[in-house]
């Protein structure tokens, strides 16, 4: 019985590491190449950066294109305006993706105890079976490649307001970006 109860906690954890980690791989985007991107078509049509924006919600592509989004509902171009608009929405939108990284992150602990469970339920009947030792060291590596992962996230979010942001409130200032037209009332 605690063969089959060891088998079980051991796949349980390992599902739980594998459903987060492939949440990773859907949306991963390196900072060093995106980044010049996404100025890139702040400078030339703020409008076409929006879009870029919706494509990764849950990087920091999520926080400028939410910085973007307050901005042209203020409908502004005056600096301080811009400014007072972009840069609150920009670090709302990145706490709430940081904050959905480590709920992640959480749930990959439960899996990494389900599978520490599982190999110690598996040692009280003698040597826990080797498929249970496999199954809980693959969860270990997905908890370390979620933590680093979303240690990634985190630094990506910090430099986009450093260096991304500026060049959205540039890009309103400065009439790159088109309003949309307004719903007629």
């Amino acid at each position: 019985m605690a063969t089959i109860a060891s088998y079980g906690l051991a796949i349980l954890g390992f599902v739980m590491m594998a459903t987060a980690v492939a949440r990773t791989l859907t949306s991963n985007l390196k900072y060093i190449y995106t980044r010049p991107l996404l100025i890139n078509a702040l400078r030339t049509n703020g409008n076409h950066a929006e879009m870029l924006c919706k494509s990764s919600p849950e990087s920091y592509f999520g926080a400028i294109g939410a910085a973007i989004k307050t901005a042209a509902i203020v409908r502004s171009r005056d600096p301080k305006v811009v400014v007072t608009a972009t840069l609150p929405s920009y670090d709302a939108a990145g706490t709430a993706i940081a904050a959905r990284w480590t709920q992640l992150l959480g749930k990959v602990k439960l899996g990494a105890m389900a599978a520490g469970g599982a190999v110690v339920v598996g040692a009280s009947s003698g040597f826990p079976p080797i498929l249970v030792l496999v199954l809980a060291a693959g969860v270990g590596i997905g908890y370390l490649w979620l933590f680093l992962f979303k240690a990634e996230v985190e630094r990506c979010i910090i430099l986009a307001r450093v260096e991304i942001l500026p060049e959205v409130d540039r890009a309103f200032i400065d009439g790159r970006y088109v309003f949309p037209p307004l719903p007629p009332t």
